[in-house]
């Protein structure tokens, strides 16, 4: 599913580009009609064109200088939990050969099942579905980000307040422990704020495209009108312009 959503926002981008490109087009015919285009709408304006021109495409550039960089903090992040089940699971197995409390055991063995995703129980088949309605069950799959790292903590927190747990590997210690769950929420707060400011810089852009009077798609159909009304239908300068294709994307 987020392999089709990036598909489908590449698409969307790639389009992006080449409406900026066809009003730039657009623009510069408008600079060939000299003194004879001279619209009251100061937002067809030649000079209004240009200035929107300069902001879009500066638009663009700063989500093309985000998007890495999003990428980039959401892979480091991926990788950075994707070592967690596996931590937790040692985690766990040390904390039954130091023998601590058995209570502890079960509560630390309860918080791995929801770092790892799994159900305490497996659901029987009848309570799947009650005649033809399928029965709702809580989502066994809590690993959002904020709550492996919540999960993580309650472990960090329950081994670390027990004497018994004393275990020679290094990465397991309470030091490296707390270490690695501080490495967590770096990663995930990069990530979230390459992730907001991607989805910022994108907001900016889409706005100044496909914003209703003032965007760039409907100037140009303005611009296209204006040219259509000052030269006629038929007219070599209306046909220069008409041909040239915008797309008004689904954001």
């Amino acid at each position: 599913m987020e392999a089709s959503i990036e598909k489908q926002i590449s698409k969307i981008e790639s389009g992006i580009n080449t409406n900026a490109a066809n009003f730039g087009k657009v623009t510069g015919i408008c600079i060939t009609f000299g003194p004879a285009f001279d619209p009251a709408n100061p937002l067809i304006k030649v000079a209004a064109q240009q200035e929107l021109l300069a902001r879009v495409r500066h638009a663009i550039n700063d989500v093309d200088y985000a998007k890495p960089l999003a990428e980039r903090a959401e892979s480091d992040r991926f990788d950075k939990f994707a070592a967690l089940p596996l931590l937790a699971t040692r985690i766990q197995a040390a904390a039954i050969v130091l023998e601590l409390p058995a209570m502890v055991i079960e509560n630390i063995k309860e918080i791995v099942r929801k770092i790892r995703g799994k159900r305490k129980k497996a659901l029987k088949p009848e309570s799947f579905s009650v005649g033809n309605e399928p029965k709702k069950h809580i989502s066994v799959s809590q690993v959002s980000f904020a709550e492996q790292i919540e999960h993580f903590t309650q472990l960090v927190m329950h081994v670390s307040t027990q004497p018994e747990y004393v275990p020679k590997e290094a990465d397991l210690k309470v030091t490296a422990l707390n270490a690695f769950l501080q490495s967590l929420g770096i990663a995930n707060d990069a990530a979230n704020s390459a992730l907001q400011t991607l989805a910022d810089a994108r907001k900016v852009r889409n706005d100044l495209l496909y914003a209703p009077e003032t965007g760039m798609i409907d100037v140009a159909m303005k611009v296209k009108q204006y040219v259509k009304s000052v030269f006629g239908a038929n007219s070599p300068e209306y046909k220069e312009v008409w041909h040239i294709k915008f797309e008004r994307r689904k954001i």
